[in-house]
This record gives C-alpha cells, structure tokens and sequence, in this order.
C-alpha cells in the first residue's frame, strides 16, 4: 500500500530554520576557508603538500613570509562578511548558527523516529540502490520518471536524503569538533578517526560541496518535477491546494533570507565591534561550557614532528630586541609581577634552573593550518607557584616585543588561571631540541596547547597577573580581539 506524502507543520518549520541556518554556514564557512585557503590530508600542511588550493597567492622562497600572507580576499556576496581576513567576524558568525543548526537537525530526527515518517526517508530494502539507478538514468535522459515512482519518494530521492540528513550532516559535525585544539588535546584519538586534523578539514570541505551540490540539484528538480504541488505540499501541506498562497508564502521567505543576509553583511563590516560583543556574549560561554574543563594529554612520537613549521608574525625589528638577539638573548630578561607576592625577573639561565618540560605537541592555527613539534621549556604554574598568587588575581597576561607589524601596538594575549594551570601550558625556551628559533619567537615563547596559536604569545619580554584586562589595550582580552574581533577562548 503506497504512503501518501505529507508535509506537517513540524517538517516545514524544520526545512525553514535549515535553509536559513545553511546559507549562513556557508557563506560563513568560505570566508573562514579563505583564511588558509589550502587543503591537506596531513597534519604537518608542509607548502606544496596541498591536494587543493585557492586563490592566486604564490608565496615567496627568497624571503620570510607568514601565514597571515596566505589569507585571500573574498567578495561579500560570496562569504559572510566577506573582504580581507575577517576572520573573527566569520567564525563568530559559524559558531552562532551551528548550535541552531544542530538542535533544529536532532529536533527533526526525534520528530521523524515518534512519528513514524523515519519509514519515508530511511530505505529498508537493498532494492532501492538498482531502483535509484534506473531513477538516474531516467533524470540523465531529460525525462521524469512516473507519478508510480514517486511512494512516497523516488528511490534517487529517498535514498540522496537519507544520505544527506543521517551521513553527510553528521559528518560535518564530527569532523567539525577536530577543529578544537582542545578537544583534539585531550583525546589525540579522536582526529585519527577522520585520518588527521587536516583529513578531518578536508573532509569537512567535502562535505560542504556535497551539501552545496545537493541543494542546487534538489531546488532545480523542485522546480522541474511537479513543482506547483510541490510548494503546494512544503509550504502549506498536502492538504491544502492553494497553489497561489503557497508561492507567495514561499517567496516571501526567500525574500526574507535573501534580505537578511544583506543586513547581516553590511551589519557585520560597518559595526564589527558591536557584532563581535553581542556574538561572543553567546558563543563564549558555550565554548567554556563545551571545552572549557579539557586538558591537554598530547605526546606525539618524534615521527610525528613536521619537517615545516609555518610562522605567523614577523620577527620584532626594534633596536632593544635586535640587541639582545646579537648577544643570543644573554642579557634577556622576563619580568613577572602584577598581582603576586614575589615578583620576578628571570633570565634564560633562570629559567633553565627550573624542571624542564619537554612535549610533543600539536600546534593549531586559527587559520586552519597545523604542525607537529617538540617543545621544552617551564610549566607555567611552576612559574606562577613561586610567583605566589595573590587572591584576587584572575588572569594573566602574556606581553611581546614591539613588532613592526603590531605598532603602534604590541601584541598581548590574556588568558585565565584556569587556563594557565593546564599541566602542558609552558613558557618554551627550546623547539626540536635547540633554542627557540627567532622565526618562531625566541628567546621565549607561550605554549597552550587547548587553545588556538594566536593565544600562544612570542617574543615574550613580560608576563603580568591582574584581575581585570579591561584597562589593557582597548580591553576586549588580547591584541587579536581588539583588532580583529577574534573571540577570547580560542577554544575551537
């Protein structure tokens, strides 16, 4: 006996805050992209390795260049917001809808198991793959097949949805969780799933192609096939035959989505910082609550270390820095005070006298890129423990060497003590066994391994404990957030 096709209410408004939550993870999802805009299937992203790449940037071999030189342009009408590395704004945007986006799929998954509509989407008979097949060849031939095809699906349909809502949406949020250094800190297992944290990227590219495909193919065999009874069937259910309500209806929220991406392009670029305040008072705390208790449990083997390490900032050119460089840092001196009973003022020697840490670990940019290598340097709390706390400190803040490319700013990055007594969070002296290379901060540097590397200060000259940052830079918790809207946790 042939099911009849429905559309109840709670299916339409499903299919509304979808199309609404898509477009946004798109457009979002492209301008993050655009950021390293290259694809990987290892985890060391050494240049030349990449199975894809887009832009037209050809990076430089007769001199230093960083990663931040890699980002492309990208027009608005593209990706949200669109423009040069506005990267805060975009990722911001992506991690506002992505809780949306999964709530309104679990709601819709729950809905189809206790009403029974599972039984129209989920194929339950080996059948269905020659019959999808003769589907194909029929579509491929320009023709459409029977109204008898269609019980309530085409097989093509049936089985092009139940691969799109049950392996292709869950795909892009697990591989989606590999972007957390975080996560990935505390279970190094996880990536591996997926091949890599970069396998995981690339398949997470993929996997948005593929929804991009299908949804050009399902709206284009909307219109061709049956397609007044079927805005008729999705806008008002079957029972309603208004054909003329529903396309007005219909039009109405293309419209209203179509418009609302214009507001939220020009919204975003005219007042980032507003847009960065009202984003991360949401997605902050859902960051905290999602990966704010995890700790770092890396230690890759010395295979795993990459034979490229990209660098992000330009080495610093001003005339204290450069001094203390010819001298190899001889006469480099850390100051640590602010909220302390005991401040200090440690050399490298100093902090040589200290237990030494080394670590394997996995560095990942913000950007999407990663690398493998060995740290060794001073566990933070050990540092902080002879420092001795005050009760009111709550954070520390970590302050680079003027560079060039910062100024008249210098860079600076704050982070709680919660963050700070992470057991592989470490002040590094040295990489792959040898003093810290200028490139990569020397003669100190920040490592955190559960947060992003922008949190991860170079060129370290003072560490300060306060209980408030809001008087630091413009307040917002690091050069980074103040300047290009960037989230606070970095946690993902």
């Amino acid at each position: 006996m042939e099911e009849t096709l429905s559309f109840p209410l709670w299916l339409r408004i499903n299919h509304v805050i979808n199309l609404f939550c898509m477009f946004l993870l798109m457009r979002s999802g492209v301008q993050i992209l655009a950021d390293h805009p290259k694809l990987y299937w290892n985890d060391g992203t050494t240049p030349g390795s990449e199975w894809a790449h887009f832009g037209t940037k050809v990076m430089p071999k007769d001199r230093l260049w960083i990663s931040m030189d890699e980002a492309e342009h990208i027009n608005s009408i593209v990706a949200l917001p669109g423009g040069h590395h506005n990267l805060g704004a975009a990722r911001n945007w992506h991690f506002l809808i992505v809780p949306v986006w999964i709530v309104n799929g679990l709601s819709y998954a729950i809905f189809l198991g206790v009403t029974g509509e599972w039984r129209r989407l989920i194929p339950t008979s080996w059948t269905i793959i020659p019959r999808a097949w003769e589907s194909a060849l029929t579509f491929a031939s320009l023709q459409i097949p029977p109204d008898s095809a269609f019980t309530p699906y085409d097989p093509l349909q049936q089985l092009t949805y139940a691969t799109v809502v049950f392996l292709v949406a869950p795909l892009m949020i697990l591989t989606g969780l590999c972007m957390s250094p975080a996560l990935i800190a505390r279970f190094p297992w996880y990536p591996k799933l997926f091949g890599g944290r970069q396998a995981a990227r690339s398949l997470h590219f993929i996997g948005l192609m593929t929804l991009v495909l299908y949804t050009l193919v399902h709206v284009t065999l909307v219109v061709v096939v049956h397609f007044p009874e079927d805005v008729s069937d999705m806008v008002l259910g079957s029972t309603n035959p208004n054909v003329t309500l529903a396309l007005w209806i219909a039009s109405m929220v293309l419209i209203g989505v179509v418009l609302f991406h214009i507001w939220a392009t020009i919204y975003t670029l005219r007042y980032q910082r507003q847009f960065q305040t009202h984003a991360t008072a949401i997605v902050e705390p859902l960051m905290r609550f999602l990966f704010g208790s995890l700790r770092s449990r890396q230690q890759y083997a010395k295979a795993d270390i990459s034979p490229y390490f990209r660098v992000n900032g330009y080495p610093p050119e001003h005339e204290s820095y450069q001094r203390l460089a010819t001298e190899n840092f001889a006469d480099w001196t850390l100051t640590i005070g602010g909220l302390v009973e005991q401040p200090l003022a440690l050399s490298l020697e100093d902090l040589r006298v200290f237990p030494k840490q080394e670590q394997i670990t996995k560095h990942n940019c913000i950007q999407g890129w990663s690398a493998v290598a060995e740290w060794g340097g001073v566990r933070m709390s050990t540092i902080l423990d002879r420092c001795r706390l005050l009760p009111q400190a709550r954070y520390v803040v970590f302050h680079a060497f003027p560079q060039a490319e910062y100024a008249p700013n210098t860079y600076y990055e704050v982070l709680t003590l919660e963050d700070i007594l992470d057991p592989q969070t470490m002040l590094a002296y040295e990489m792959n066994w040898k003093p810290l290379p200028i490139p990569h901060g020397a003669p100190c540097r920040l490592r955190i391994e559960i947060k992003t590397g922008y949190k991860m200060v170079k060129y370290l000259r003072a560490i300060e404990v306060v209980d408030s940052f809001g008087g630091i830079g413009k307040g917002h918790g690091g050069y980074r957030e103040d300047h290009q809207y960037y989230d606070k946790v970095a946690a993902i």
